[in-house]
């Protein structure tokens, strides 16, 4: 039986890690899955733990209320427990009062230990954290009616060990997890970004074509006016600078829903979401006013005026006509003198940023 609390125990945390995904960990519908996994893992442990005297059983509950603990808080971790000590309460038998304490002290310490699990490891520095919170939750046997002082003579150091490797045990599979999320991530941005500016690349630009958007979104295409020449002037590092602090600017331009892309050379496109055309040509104004104003400074040569110009249009469908409207909308502005935007259906415009 103990065997099987073990398995249960490295297969439920599995299950729950897959819920980890970098980025998109924090998602509601992912905290809730998260949750019920973590609730659904210590009842299994209950049900499948090892009696150790007549109404007196020993398991792995501890360990989900402990991972709440140390990564949640003690909201999160009480959220965990309380279901847990309702279920073990249901269950009764002479060891239930000192089941239910065990969770709830379990919860609290984990809670106050959470501050020295930030980078989610157990290593020599915090082992002692395990051996604390266990040694002091199992303590709780005491106050089994008449076998508690038995118990803790005879068991109490051999559960502590055991609790403190289980939750080493845990640790282990939710690092296994972090690695994989980690270095995805980093395949991610390897494949998809632009190591000079920390725009997304053509690569991801051709592949969030295909996508639908949601309604009211834009494609900004820029490009940088009189490039060639200024890197030719001024050599080759200076252009990248140039590009480097232009994704810079674009990154801090845009909103948090926009996606900024460099498709090639000194041309970018930006995807606004999520707003009309006058707040989407309001994203573009102030692109190209920032640029005008502050790039040329940012790159370190005060005397020089950097331009852009932009075309603008709205996204359609799976986003080709949006590319192949925007793209003649920006040669427009390049013909009409430069350090401008053209919006689709209308003449040059000039917005305050």
């Amino acid at each position: 039986m103990g065997f099987i609390n073990l398995c249960l125990l490295v297969a439920f945390t599995f299950v729950g890690s897959l819920t980890y995904t970098g980025t998109t960990s924090r998602h509601a519908s992912r905290q809730l899955l998260r949750y019920l996994i973590t609730v659904a893992s210590g009842a299994a442990l209950i049900c499948y733990s090892v009696t150790l005297s007549p109404g007196v059983r020993v398991d792995f509950r501890y360990m989900p209320v402990a991972l709440a603990g140390l990564f949640g808080g003690p909201f999160v971790a009480l959220g965990v427990a309380l279901p847990l000590v309702a279920y073990r309460l249901w269950i009764g038998g002479l060891g239930a009062p000192a089941g239910v304490l065990s969770l709830l002290v379990c919860a609290l310490l984990a809670s106050f230990f959470a501050r020295h699990f930030r980078a989610r490891v157990i290593t020599r520095q915090n082992l002692w954290i395990p051996l604390l919170l266990f040694a002091v939750t199992d303590l709780t046997v005491l106050v089994i009616p008449e076998q508690g002082l038995h118990l803790f003579k005879t068991v109490y150091p051999v559960i502590v060990l055991l609790h403190s490797l289980g939750l080493a045990v845990v640790f282990g599979v939710l690092q296994s997890r972090f690695r994989v999320v980690s270095e995805t991530l980093n395949f991610e941005r390897l494949a998809y970004r632009d190591g000079l500016t920390g725009a997304f690349n053509r690569r991801a630009f051709d592949r969030d074509l295909t996508h639908r958007q949601e309604p009211s979104t834009f494609l900004l295409l820029l490009d940088l006016d009189g490039f060639k020449a200024l890197n030719d002037a001024r050599g080759h590092p200076f252009g990248d600078r140039v590009l480097a602090e232009l994704g810079h600017v674009l990154h801090q331009a845009v909103r948090g829903k926009d996606r900024v892309y460099r498709i090639g050379g000194e041309e970018f496109a930006v995807v606004v979401q999520g707003t009309d055309s006058r707040g989407a040509a309001s994203v573009a104004e102030r692109i190209r006013h920032t640029v005008e104003t502050q790039l040329g400074a940012q790159c370190g040569a005060n005397e020089l005026t950097i331009t852009v110009s932009i075309g603008m249009a709205p996204w359609a469908g799976a986003g080709y006509q949006s590319l192949q409207a925007a793209d003649q909308l920006l040669y427009y502005a390049k013909d009409n003198g430069r350090n401008q935007i053209q919006i689709a259906g209308f003449s040059h415009v000039t917005i305050d940023p």
